[in-house]
């Protein structure tokens, strides 16, 4: 049996399921866990997935994870995160979800999208960015949230991503990836926000819920207390931010 830190886990919050995977120094596989992913498809293009709930099945996948490898806690090196790209997931005060969060499958921002496709500043926003808009980016949804239920942005300190909200619940900072950042906010020659972008997507006054921007390849956040105890993992084991995937 190993003694020391000899294995990383890697966690993917699809959107189908939430894997945890363990592999050793060499990148071999050892072991995998998951659970089923659920969301709700409503009539009015709305997909929408709860928070809290997300986090308790990452939570349900790595104590299964350590329900198959004998000594997991303490041959954990590291843990590196990834997940379902695009969509919204607002927190708010003590880290609380504000809402359900609007999945890259959620439509309902296509009339802000029309709106701000045919707007003066779009083609600067493209030319930053380098992507389109779509009805499943942050910025679209913002925005139409910004448009239409601005309320629900008043209660939020931070827009997240999905695997930002485990990160969030992991290491308790909140933070995104440069790629995700600057995919949607910002500057991909710079990888880090963009007023101009910003502004393009009219949400210069709602700047503050972006949050800072950390490069998973040389930054890492300790595990709390808290996510130890839920996940059967040690307190202290470094987390990291990898981009999300679809």
């Amino acid at each position: 049996m190993a003694n020391s830190s000899d294995l990383i886990i890697g966690v993917d919050a699809g959107t189908s399921v939430i894997k945890a995977v363990a592999f050793d120094l060499a990148g071999r596989q050892i072991a995998a866990a998951s659970v089923r992913n659920s969301y709700v498809m409503g009539a009015d293009g709305s997909a929408t997935q709860s928070l809290p709930q997300t986090w308790s099945d990452c939570a349900a996948a790595l104590r299964g994870l350590g329900d198959k490898i004998t000594g997991l806690a303490r041959r954990t090196a590291a843990v590196a995160l990834t997940g379902q790209g695009d969509g919204t997931w607002l927190a708010g005060a003590d880290n609380a979800a504000v809402t359900d969060a609007w999945l890259w499958l959620d439509a309902r921002a296509a009339p802000t999208v029309r709106r701000l496709a045919a707007g003066p500043d779009e083609r600067a926003r493209f030319e930053a960015t380098g992507t389109g808009l779509n009805t499943c980016q942050q910025g679209s949804q913002l925005a139409h949230m910004d448009a239409t239920c601005p309320e629900i942005l008043d209660r939020a300190e931070v827009a997240l991503h999905c695997k930002d909200w485990l990160f969030l619940n992991l290491t308790g900072t909140r933070a995104t990836d440069p790629s995700e950042a600057s995919f949607t906010f910002g500057d991909f020659r710079t990888r880090a926000y963009s007023d101009r972008v910003i502004a393009a997507l009219g949400l210069t006054h709602r700047r503050h819920l972006l949050p800072d921007i950390i490069d998973g390849a040389q930054d890492t956040r300790p595990l709390t207390a808290a996510a130890a105890a839920q996940t059967g993992l040690r307190a202290a084991r470094r987390c990291r931010l990898a981009m999300s995937i679809w």
